[in-house]
């Protein structure tokens, strides 16, 4: 199941709201990235297609249009529900859903299937269940692997580049939790589902999170999959790394309304520029930008030396390769050599 488009009626901030999950030739999305500033929505927007909310909705899905019947505060219900099985076709996993332990089920399950169901060897079992992991986690340049299980069951990894195995809740935060979601959707065998995931840089190192919405995409566009991945982020290195056709960027009106906006054109932009889109107008220290700003007003006023000591004194304390550094220093020397040359 795909869905191609919701529309929330009235609910909170959302208020005669439509937002489309098809690309420009109508077809269903595998991807959604869900965008946008705090307090836009996207985490509610969540909840609302996982239909936790006493609210009012219309889905449409690639096979047909769901009412869904829930109560709204007065406790009458606004619709009858269309495709019974439609709450079973979601699988939400929330920002700080940790399912190591669901892990520590499934991975001897699948190997225990392996050696006892497809009738391989154990040795040639662990091999091909560690190849298996690494091929999922491969774009990520992880240098983690599976090492083996003891006879409780417990389950041990060990480093690419050698060393003693360790057991999996020695893993670091930021490989649970790409264990817990990545790892978990392909144990778990998850077919023909829309599946929700807030927050997926969580805990994740940014060298990661410019990668990790590929591993997502690969689960979603493999045909045997059939599923559908919408993500809501805070990240800019995830929006980044997000093809354009994928990105749902979720802004307030005037009215403090959201609104769905689909042309923004982030895929490949440098981080500054989506945090800019994000609403963060300026990424340094609130104190260093202010003293940026004074040497600025200096040089503009014509005290180059004030300017000139005060560059020295903030050099002193981020650098002098700093862009922003050698910017002031260039309009400073500029600024200088068109005053001296006028007077």
């Amino acid at each position: 199941m795909k869905l191609r488009k919701l529309h929330i009626e009235d609910y909170k901030m959302f208020k005669d709201f439509d937002i489309s999950f098809v690309d420009e030739d109508d077809k269903p999305l595998d991807i959604i990235v869900l965008a946008g500033v705090n307090g836009s929505g996207k985490t509610t927007l969540l909840e609302c297609l996982n239909v936790e909310k006493n609210i009012d909705i219309d889905i449409e899905t690639d096979y047909t249009t769901i009412n869904l019947a829930l109560l709204n505060e007065e406790g009458h219900i606004g619709y009858q529900t269309v495709v019974d099985d439609y709450e079973g076709g979601i699988v939400a996993f929330p920002a700080d859903l940790n399912n190591i332990e669901n892990i520590k089920e499934l991975l001897p399950k699948y190997i225990k299937d392996m050696i006892f169901v497809k009738g391989k060897a154990p040795f040639d079992a662990y091999q091909e269940v560690t190849e298996y992991i690494n091929e999922i986690l491969k774009d990520l340049n992880i240098q983690i692997e599976f090492d083996s299980r003891d006879g409780e069951g417990n389950l041990f990894f060990r480093n690419k580049g050698g060393g003693d195995k360790f057991s999996i809740d020695e893993l670091s935060t930021g490989e649970k939790t790409l264990m817990s979601k990545v790892l978990y959707l392909y144990l778990e065998d998850i077919k023909d589902k829309v599946i929700l995931i807030d927050e997926p840089e969580l805990s994740l190192h940014p060298s990661w999170q410019n990668k990790v919405l590929k591993i997502y995409e690969n689960f979603a566009t493999n045909k045997e999959n059939n599923c559908q991945i919408i993500i809501a982020t805070h990240s800019p290195h995830i929006i980044g790394s997000a093809k354009n056709e994928y990105i749902r960027f979720l802004e307030k009106d005037e009215e403090g309304h959201v609104r769905a906006i689909n042309d923004i054109q982030a895929y490949g932009r440098d981080i500054e520029w989506v945090l800019e889109q994000m609403g963060v107008a300026d990424t340094r220290l609130p104190k260093i930008t202010k003293r940026f700003e004074e040497i600025q007003e200096l040089i503009n006023n014509e005290e180059f030396d004030k300017a000139d000591d005060a560059l020295d004194k903030l050099e002193y304390v981020i650098g002098e390769n700093d862009k922003g550094i050698l910017a002031l220093r260039n309009d400073l020397a500029f600024e200088r050599m068109d005053f001296e040359e006028d007077n």
